[in-house]
């Protein structure tokens, strides 16, 4: 899992995209992200899958989240709302980009047969065992 390669490359991805004529951006540019993400992401992405939490438990996530976060230098903020994190890279004067995603997982039984799907269950604020999976589309 390593986010400072995925940081640097976004990084050297944007420059090349944006001095590129179109056609070219997009082949490179798309070459680029899937380079990134076999050689960094798709580990993540799959211990994420492996290991869903409900909405407002997300601490094992929000905890890994802020460590890759920090060790690339961001500013972050743990705890937003619960188990929200909130991080600021600061370059200088700009314009400032906002990204929002969703870490929770639903309370539903994985039957996907992936090699990365979830087997995970935890109690709910209820206090009801429930199965728990990631159910975006990807």
């Amino acid at each position: 899992m390593r986010l400072r390669t995925t940081l640097a490359a976004a990084t050297a991805v944007f420059a090349l995209a944006t001095a590129l004529p179109a056609s070219a951006q997009d082949s490179r540019l798309k070459a680029a992200v899937q380079q990134d993400y076999a050689a960094n992401l798709a580990a993540l992405f799959d211990d994420f899958h492996r290991h869903p939490e409900l909405s407002g438990m997300e601490v094992r996530t929000a905890g890994i989240m802020a460590a890759q976060l920090s060790a690339l230098g961001y500013d972050v903020t743990t705890g937003v709302g619960g188990t929200g994190v909130v991080a600021v890279l600061r370059n200088g004067e700009g314009p400032t980009v906002m990204i929002r995603a969703d870490m929770d997982g639903l309370p539903l039984q994985e039957a996907s047969g992936l090699a990365n799907a979830s087997t995970v269950h935890q109690v709910d604020s209820d206090g009801v065992e429930k199965p728990v999976m990631h159910a975006c589309v990807t």
